[in-house]
């Protein structure tokens, strides 16, 4: 083993939907998410990288295919740097393992891998570059990257990812993750349909709008209006890509975030729903158990999370 690290998965704020470039993964608008774990820090990606005369990629146990969509692309490309190390890059394989992550594992494995390629490199990488490279695995993974809160926005055509706060910001919160039992839906499937939809235009607009936005509440301090800002966006994006045939609110999640409206006269909860089947709901962090036994009401098994920052490498 050559480096080991870990890095932590990811909960989208401002919606990505749509990419310029499919082999690149670059996006079509801004974005923005979180990275998080369990109180614990037990919820993580740990990504390996080793020599060997037959070196394989491993995803939780399983074989990676060698495509341009690969870590095995990824560290051909940084094939100079790596021969000026000391390595064969043929001879470079890797490891990655998922611990209790709820959504967001391929942000987290492709940038615990992207912390691994810089520690063996023995030099520092351009942050910049390397999420760009990094994107064939994971179009998001700048969230991951950067940990705590980040934004990502697109200047004259390339993906730039900024830290607007650390995750001290947000001691004060709790993410309760209420998982639903239904089977993930496929990005590309959101990237390919959501274009189709008259209103994308419009889509890619407020998107942009609302990282700019982004930017003056994290100014303003006002944590709370960053998270109400998401369930707008998570209200506007699904409500979008319903309408070109691609629903990820199942009927049980829908009760539940019916609830959580009502709710929300008493509580202070905004929620968010991502691409998988999980509604995660922002509370201060005196409510998380209450919202928490309400989501075991609508068929949800509980994960309380909380916000984290970027990757760290550990000696072999």
């Amino acid at each position: 083993m050559l480096a080991r690290s870990r890095a932590f998965p990811t909960i989208g704020l401002i919606l990505l939907g749509g990419l310029s470039d499919t082999r690149k993964r670059f996006p079509l608008h801004a974005s923005a998410g979180i990275a998080y774990t369990n109180l614990k820090s037990e919820t993580y990606s740990e990504t390996s990288i080793f020599t060997g005369d037959n070196p394989i990629g491993t995803i939780d146990g399983v074989p990676v295919s060698d495509n341009y969509r690969s870590p095995f692309a990824v560290i051909r490309k940084y094939r100079g740097v790596l021969d000026q190390a000391g390595y064969d890059v043929s001879k470079l394989g890797f490891r990655s393992e998922n611990r209790g992550i709820v959504s967001g594992s391929s942000d987290s494995g492709a940038a615990a891998f992207g912390a691994s390629l810089e520690a063996i490199s023995k030099t520092s990488l351009d942050l910049q570059e390397l999420e760009n490279d990094l994107r064939v695995i994971s179009e998001s993974v700048g969230r991951s990257l950067h940990g705590g809160l980040t934004v990502t926005e697109v200047v004259n055509g390339v993906p730039v990812t900024d830290q607007l706060a650390g995750p001290d910001a947000f001691s004060g919160y709790t993410i309760v993750a209420g998982r639903f039992n239904h089977k993930r839906k496929p990005s590309d499937a959101i990237h390919t349909n959501i274009v189709k939809s008259p209103e994308y235009e419009k889509r890619i607009e407020s998107a942009n709008r609302k990282a700019k936005l982004l930017r003056e509440l994290v100014d303003d301090r006002d944590w709370d209006g960053v998270f109400e800002l998401a369930k707008e966006d998570t209200d506007e994006y699904h409500r979008i890509i319903e309408s070109v045939g691609v629903r990820i609110i199942e009927d049980d999640m829908r009760k539940f975030i019916r609830m959580l409206r009502e709710l929300s006269r008493e509580v202070w909860c905004p929620y968010i729903v991502t691409g998988g089947p999980n509604v995660f709901v922002i509370t201060h962090r005196d409510d998380a158990n209450f919202i928490a036994e309400k989501s075991i009401d609508y068929g949800a098994s509980p994960v309380i999370l909380k916000v984290t920052g970027g990757p760290i490498t550990f000696s072999p």
